[in-house]
């Protein structure tokens, strides 16, 4: 609520400003006639900004979520666009802003009065149409960023609602306001609202599909922005902060808020002077530079790759894995002998938010050790296949005879990342095929199963030291990436300082010349 009250409360003030000084000076020189088509032009702008943000808004709708998605960021990084432009024209003509109108506005007035008609209702049309779409804009990426669709309207309503006051008290002389220091404060406000924009558009860019990289996790804020609070629509609402940062969000937000907040509240007319200058950037050098080796120093070890786990009636360990095969070691329990399987990926599934290759193999064998029958009788035959004889089997035959052939199942669910064996099932099948005069014919169901699997205790735990081991390695992945990005911003900084520095060694000092110049004087005659 309070970001879209921000943002009315601005944009509805800038144009209620212009609109209001276009009526004020038409008023002072005795031609309200003309008041009646600044208000037309004025309409019309609403009315055009309305259409334009229910269009949006029906698109949206109506497109699959991946597109939605793609057109939540271009509003986004539309509406950071603007707002960083508004602020920043702002900052620079807010002074002489009435004076230009108002000679804007007597320039039209001397040219006559079809030409000032028509140049009073452009000049309405275009200010409120420029700051209504703005608003329109900058509103819709506010309300997607919104937990709370109500909250942000209501919002929204009041700040265009006092703006529109503040615009009338100006009008009719009631109300003074200094400029400068509340656009100066309302867009410290819009830069940490654009701010979060900008992680909503990267967030949005890369649930679209587009953006794939700095994808890893940096910090756990969920304490502090707890999903569902008025502390967490207040923080991730107004200063874009999120319960679980990636990389290219932190940065981004970082990249953006630094330079912006610093033009905007640094003060009117005072300069920085190359020594200073110098100054400041060699101290950011380092402190960048000492931020990256702090990331580097606290980044996670590599955690091991291809532990051996428990598994059935044992232990495994992967000696090697891709797409599409793997080579594990099966050892049994208490026994110094191993086995070592080439298995094929036959499917991917997900056990508890990890996702895990399932890698198969298959090893079939005619059994002649089992101790099963060799000749069955009709009936056995018939109960091994659905209750029926096979077709060439003659019912009353005195016995049948059978061979046997043992299928062994290996599965192992192995994590890609970590290569480590989550579970392992081995399962054996015992099928049987009847001889007759039409040949060998298997039978449905088979004579003997056995199964085992890892049990769910230890694949409870193999899957948390899983997570923990890939939480660890994007932690190291990502404090890698944000020291290469801090590295980088230090060396940056440290050639701007040099080049400061070497530019003011190069620049001749005016007061030693002149005193040289009164010095070596020469009297002419």
């Amino acid at each position: 609520m309070l970001p879209t009250f921000v943002i009315g409360l601005r944009e509805g003030l800038e144009a209620a400003l212009i609109v209001g000084i276009i009526a004020a000076f038409l008023r002072k020189q005795g031609r309200r006639d003309l008041l009646r088509w600044v208000f037309v032009g004025v309409g019309t702008a609403i009315a055009l900004c309305v259409a334009v943000g229910v269009a949006l808004e029906v698109l949206s709708r109506d497109l699959p979520q991946q597109q939605q998605e793609g057109l939540e960021t271009v509003v986004g990084a539309l509406a950071v666009a603007m707002v960083t432009y508004m602020v920043v024209w702002m900052r620079k003509h807010s002074r002489e802003l009435k004076g230009t109108l108002e000679g804007a506005a007597a320039q039209a007035l001397a040219t006559g009065s079809n030409r000032a008609t028509t140049a009073m209702v452009l000049m309405a049309f275009l200010a409120v149409l420029r700051e209504g779409f703005e608003t329109v804009v900058f509103l819709l990426a506010a309300f997607n960023e919104s937990g709370s669709g109500v909250l942000a309207g209501v919002g929204a309503a009041l700040g265009i609602a006092v703006a529109i006051g503040l615009g009338w008290g100006i009008y009719r002389g009631g109300v003074t306001l200094n400029l400068a220091k509340f656009f100066r404060a309302t867009g410290l406000v819009l830069v940490l609202v654009a701010a979060g924009l900008v992680v909503t558009a990267l967030h949005t860019a890369h649930e679209a599909g587009w953006l794939n990289a700095g994808q890893g996790s940096t910090i756990d804020l969920s304490w502090l922005v707890h999903p569902g609070s008025v502390r967490s629509s207040l923080l991730t609402g107004m200063l874009g902060v999120q319960p679980h940062p990636v990389v290219i969000e932190v940065v981004g937000w970082l990249v953006y808020v630094v330079p912006v907040a610093l033009f905007v509240t640094w003060p009117a007319g005072r300069s920085i002077g190359p020594r200073a200058l110098a100054i400041l950037t060699g101290a950011g050098a380092v402190a960048a530079g000492v931020t990256a080796l702090a990331l580097l120093a606290t980044a996670p070890a590599t955690p091991a790759s291809g532990a051996t786990s428990s598994v059935t009636s044992g232990t495994a360990s992967v000696i090697s894995a891709d797409p599409t095969s793997a080579v594990v070691r099966f050892a049994p329990l208490g026994s110094t002998a191993a086995t070592t399987l080439s298995l094929h990926r036959d499917a991917t599934i997900t056990e508890d938010g990890v996702t895990l290759l399932r890698y198969t193999r298959r090893d079939s064998h005619a059994d002649t050790s089992s101790g099963l029958p060799a000749t069955l009788t009709d009936r056995e035959v018939a109960s091994r296949s659905g209750g029926r004889l096979p077709l060439g089997i003659v019912a009353g035959r005195s016995r049948i005879p059978v061979t046997y052939t043992t299928t062994t199942t290996t599965t192992a669910l192995i994590e890609p990342t970590t290569l480590r064996v989550v579970s392992g099932t081995r399962s054996t099948s015992t099928t049987a095929t009847v001889h007759s005069a039409g040949g060998q014919i298997p039978l449905d169901h088979a004579v003997r199963t056995t199964a085992a699997g890892t049990p769910a205790a230890v694949v409870a735990r193999q899957l948390a030291t899983v997570r923990a081991d890939l939480t660890r390695s994007d932690q190291r992945a990502d404090r890698r990436s944000l020291a290469a990005f801090a590295g980088a911003l230090a060396v940056a900084l440290a050639l701007a300082a040099t080049v400061v520095l070497l530019r003011r060694r190069r620049t001749p000092r005016l007061d030693s010349s002149a005193g040289d110049l009164v010095r070596h004087k020469v009297r002419l005659t």
